[in-house]
Formats: C-alpha cells, structure tokens, sequence
C-alpha cells in the first residue's frame, strides 16, 4: 500500500495505539491484533471508521492510517448516510463524548443530536483535506 510496500494493518494499528493508549482497552482494536492470520484492509477499516469522527482521533487515524485514509474516508460517509436527516436535534445539551468511547455516529444518534454530530463531521473531513489533499479527488 505505501509507496515502499511497508504499511501493514497490524503496524498501523499499533502505532495508532501508541499514540492514542486510552485505547489500548478497545475491544475491537484489541480483538484485531490477536488475529492469527494478517490483519486485512477490510477488517481494520471497518474499525477505524468508528472513532475517526472523534476530535481526539481523526489526525491519528490519518497519520496512521494515510494508505487506506480513502476507504476509511468512504466508510465513514456511508455510516453518516445511514443516520438520515441531520434536521432533528433535542433541545437537551447533554454530555459530550469521553475520549475512550469510539462509537461518535452511535453515541450522537442515540441522544438525538444529530446537528453535534454533523459538526463532528464537518472537522474531521476538515482535517483530513487539510492533512491529505489527494483525498479532493
């Protein structure tokens, strides 16, 4: 995937744990490296997508994760097109996201804030064109 051939799932998920240890308890980060078998794109996409929307995250994820950021980048979007309409928010201003919890679409949507949670999403693409251009195309 880079350039040299060198990015690995298993490397990259390592490295992302490094920089962000309060994950270092995920379960599903967790249950990836026990893996006896290559950690495949797939799989640590399906991962990576979750958390990437956390403000804590999303600079991590792309550092990490710069070879397959695109796929990571359509799963996402396809997540957010499942939430449907952004237009419902509760009028309650609840709690926010804890820096462990890395379910961002599912925590927003169940406390019916939708428009918090679009702005989430607004940063993170944000930051991720800012980080990798390339990703405009």
């Amino acid at each position: 995937m880079a350039l040299d051939g060198s990015f690995t799932c298993e490397a990259a998920i390592l490295r992302f744990l490094a920089r962000c240890p309060e994950l270092r308890s995920n379960p599903k980060l967790v249950s990836l490296l026990q893996k006896e078998r290559p950690i495949s794109v797939v799989d640590t996409v399906a991962v990576v997508a979750d958390p990437f929307l956390h403000p804590r995250y999303t600079i991590p994820i792309l550092g990490c994760f710069r070879p397959i950021c695109r796929k990571i980048l359509h799963k996402v979007v396809e997540k957010l097109h499942s939430v449907g309409s952004f237009n419902s928010e509760s009028k309650e201003y609840g709690e926010e996201i804890g820096d462990d919890d890395i379910h961002v679409i599912d925590f927003y949507v169940r406390r019916r804030r939708k428009m918090k949670l679009h702005e989430l999403a607004c940063l993170a693409f944000c930051r991720a064109l800012d980080l990798a251009p390339f990703l405009l195309s």
